[in-house]
């Protein structure tokens, strides 16, 4: 990332980006587990699971949950319906599906609350122990998750969190999250995504999503928070923030920049990557005082013998 020396920059911020696949295709599979909806009908805050990231994507009226769509339902022990606590509750390796799409667990419940017309409206779904969520490409795993139709979320959690896709591995420590009103897709606590010898790892990754003007929805800027760092072969860089935004194709990196190669190494306090171009800058902060800073090993090769 700097305007001069470009030899280590490009190949370290690129693994952030990878154009519009990395980290889309690896968060997206968090999305799996909409299957579970209604039978009826930049940046996010680092905290703990269960808050909607801030500044969302405006809504687009995304409905995951497909209510046309039949529910099958199938457990070892039984189902069980308690009417008093309007709830159903499988047990015993019991799988929901729906299309393509199920989820599979210990036990699964729904919630429901009675309507006007004597029917019923399932509001939330809990699946515990032994979770996965599957589709036909994507796969999650934890032990626990919860998706509220109220609120249009869905939270993983566990001791071993994993979304698996054809081509990515997202991990995170504390939460797996899509939020479908803010059209955002979360992994909390010690994130990363593994994509080859490419790897983005922070304290929060954060993917937005927008409706594009084919009707399908897209992925259309990733950001990361805290202790971000990105590995791309030999090439490593690290800062405080991190925005990829898929529109400009420019990644941003803030707040005690680094970027190294080797022994080599490039510092300042922000840094710009064009993925058009290819063009990079390593910058200082304005009104700061501060200068970049980039140090240069040479080579450790053989010396030619003297004449």
């Amino acid at each position: 990332m700097i305007g001069g020396p470009r030899a280590s920059a490009p190949g370290a911020i690129e693994s952030i980006a990878s154009r519009r696949r990395f980290l889309a295709q690896g968060l997206s599979a968090v999305a799996a587990a909409a299957l579970l909806g209604s039978a009826t009908g930049v940046l996010g805050e680092e905290t703990a699971g269960g808050n909607a990231p801030a500044n969302p994507a405006p809504d687009t009226g995304l409905d995951l949950s497909n209510s046309s769509a039949p529910i099958e339902i199938e457990a070892d022990e039984g189902i069980e319906w308690r009417r008093n606590e309007k709830v159903y509750i499988a047990r015993g390796k019991a799988r929901a599906a729906r299309g393509d799409l199920e989820v599979n667990a210990d036990v699964l419940s729904a919630y429901y609350r009675e309507t006007t017309k004597g029917g019923s409206d399932i509001y939330r779904v809990t699946a515990e122990g032994n979770v996965t969520l599957v589709s036909s490409n994507d796969k999650i795993w934890g032990d626990r998750a919860v998706y509220d139709l109220d609120q249009g979320s869905l939270i993983v959690t566990g001791q071993s969190l994993r979304a698996q896709t054809k081509k990515q591995t997202l991990t995170a420590r504390d939460s797996l999250e899509y939020w479908q009103k803010q059209l955002a897709l979360v992994a909390r606590g010690d994130a990363e995504v593994i994509e080859g010898d490419r790897r983005v790892k922070a304290d929060l990754l954060t993917g937005y999503m927008r409706k594009g003007a084919d009707g399908k929805t897209e992925l259309y800027q990733v950001e990361a928070k805290g202790h971000v760092r990105i590995w791309r072969g030999q090439d490593y860089a690290q800062a405080a923030t991190a925005v990829y935004n898929l529109d400009s194709d420019v990644a941003t990196l803030d707040g005690s920049v680094k970027i190294t190669r080797g022994q080599n190494q490039l510092n300042g306090d922000r840094a710009e990557f064009d993925m058009r171009t290819g063009i990079s800058r390593l910058l200082s902060q304005p009104g700061t005082g501060s200068r970049v800073h980039t140090l240069i090993f040479p080579s450790q090769g053989t010396k030619p013998a003297a004449p």
